[in-house]
């Protein structure tokens, strides 16, 4: 006989014990609820807080006997109200667009001035390749072949430290206008929600 898809006997055990109320009605509704519990009487109902929101005024008791009137749960209209319309998300949009514009702005300058600078640095190793490789070309005593590598890295390395301190100072506007652009960035969305709301 083949018993697929019934059990019999004991309930089966998990890691948390016998399922029990393996219903979620079992297990949200409390049991000691009373079966007929007091009526609510229209003048001991107080207006609701503004913590309390519309959804709660269609929500119905379980028993057809305990109904309050609807009038009973209405709000102040201005309370429940949507926000003004001048505070959507488009709006919101627009003042981040236009309050992180310059900042926009000035990556790109960023980016271009990186560029420039790493142009420039590959433009150094180019050089220092080719001077290395005619001073290996040029026919001389081994003496002279050292002393001319020696001066083409020594110059390279003159010009690379420029480019190094070249590449802070840079670093370091870049870091101080960013910081003044989010600043006033911060400054005019903060003014345009306090506006908005």
């Amino acid at each position: 006989m083949d018993d697929s898809g019934k059990s019999g006997g004991q309930p089966p055990t998990g890691r948390r014990g016998p399922k029990s109320g393996s219903n979620v009605a079992t297990r949200t509704i409390p049991s000691n609820l009373d079966a007929d519990p007091p009526a609510v009487v229209p003048s001991e109902v107080s207006a609701p807080t503004a913590s309390v929101s519309a959804p709660a005024a269609s929500v119905s008791a379980p028993t057809a006997s305990v109904s309050a009137p609807a009038a009973s749960f209405s709000a102040p209209a201005a309370s429940l109200s949507a926000p003004a319309e001048s505070f959507g998300p488009g709006v919101v949009l627009d003042a981040c667009r236009r309050a992180l514009a310059p900042t926009f702005q000035e990556t790109l300058k960023a980016i271009e001035r990186f560029s420039r600078y790493q142009y420039s640095v590959a433009g150094d190793y180019i050089e220092w390749g080719v001077a290395q490789a005619s001073a290996n070309l040029t026919f001389g005593t081994p003496a002279e072949q050292v002393v001319s590598q020696t001066a083409v890295s020594t110059q390279f390395a003159e010009r690379l430290q420029g480019r190094v301190q070249e590449f802070v100072n840079l670093a370091g506007e870049t870091r101080a206008s960013f910081n003044q652009l989010l600043g006033e960035a911060t400054a005019t969305l903060a003014e345009t929600i306090k506006q908005s709301a």
